[in-house]
């Protein structure tokens, strides 16, 4: 039976077989709230527990996928004194967890803009695929913060150690084309093929053997991403840290006031 329902910013629908979860708030650019992290959660839980669902396709409304955290609610906080807390940087690496190892195939259908946490979730599907001019960056560092949602270990995986630092590091941008040709994606394509191209991954993943599929996801967390949710851990506490420092409310400020940040190193 298909169904849909539609959170604060999250659509959730499941046709024919197939599950597709959409970040629904597109004059923001999709960010990825706290609430909105819980919404996702409970999108997965669902996904796993229905046998009517053989696939699950993640993407974003209005033409892009997530710009990432909400720069502009993290201004409102820290206004207001409130700091980030490490319950809620822990629950969005639970989210990420949990799609990594849930045993439906995962797609990632990326358009326009992928930043921050949204890289994490394009990482952290089975396939990813964006259109060749799709705007992407870890921008962490850009507001004086750490990746989170396992960045850093699912690109130092897909990339190696050294160009993971300088992507991490440097917070600069990069195109669809670029993550495909690095390994960071599954594939990148023209924008007017992007449609046809993720409805093949549909078909073919909505259709398979699907007890081999999850064996298969098993057996690759086992050999390559071991490590994933210690590191997501280790995130809490270094995001924390970073959430203190007056660099961060340099950034934050500056993202709101469309200046460029003057950081101090404290």
């Amino acid at each position: 039976m298909d169904l849909n329902f539609i959170t604060n910013h999250v659509l959730f629908e499941v046709r024919e077989g197939v599950a597709y979860i959409t970040l629904n708030d597109p004059e923001h650019l999709n960010p990825v709230t706290a609430e909105v992290t819980q919404d996702l959660v409970q999108c997965l839980i669902y996904c796993e527990r229905e046998n009517e669902v053989r696939a699950i396709v993640f993407r974003g409304a209005g033409g892009n996928f997530t710009a990432g955290g909400n720069v502009r609610g993290m201004k409102d906080r820290l206004d207001q004194g409130i700091n980030t807390t490490k319950s809620g940087i822990r629950a969005g690496g639970e989210f990420i967890m949990r799609l990594k190892t849930i045993s439906k195939p995962t797609i990632a259908w990326i358009e326009g803009a992928v930043a921050g946490v949204g890289m994490s979730i394009a990482m952290a599907c089975d396939f990813s695929i964006a259109e060749e001019a799709a705007k992407m960056v870890f921008a962490f560092v850009n507001i004086g913060f750490v990746p989170d949602g396992g960045a850093a270990y699912m690109l130092s995986k897909a990339v190696g150690p050294n160009q993971a630092t300088e992507l991490l590091m440097s917070g600069k941008r990069f195109s669809g084309a670029q993550a495909k040709e690095w390994g960071i994606i599954t594939e990148a394509v023209p924008r007017e093929q992007l449609e046809e191209t993720v409805q093949k991954y549909i078909n073919k993943y909505s259709k398979g053997p699907g007890v081999a599929y999850a064996q298969i996801k098993k057996l690759l967390m086992s050999v390559n991403y071991q490590e994933l949710n210690a590191c997501m851990q280790n995130e809490v506490d270094a995001q924390y840290v970073c959430s203190l420092t007056a660099d961060h409310k340099e950034a934050v400020t500056a993202f709101v006031e469309k200046r460029k940040p003057v950081f101090q190193g404290r």
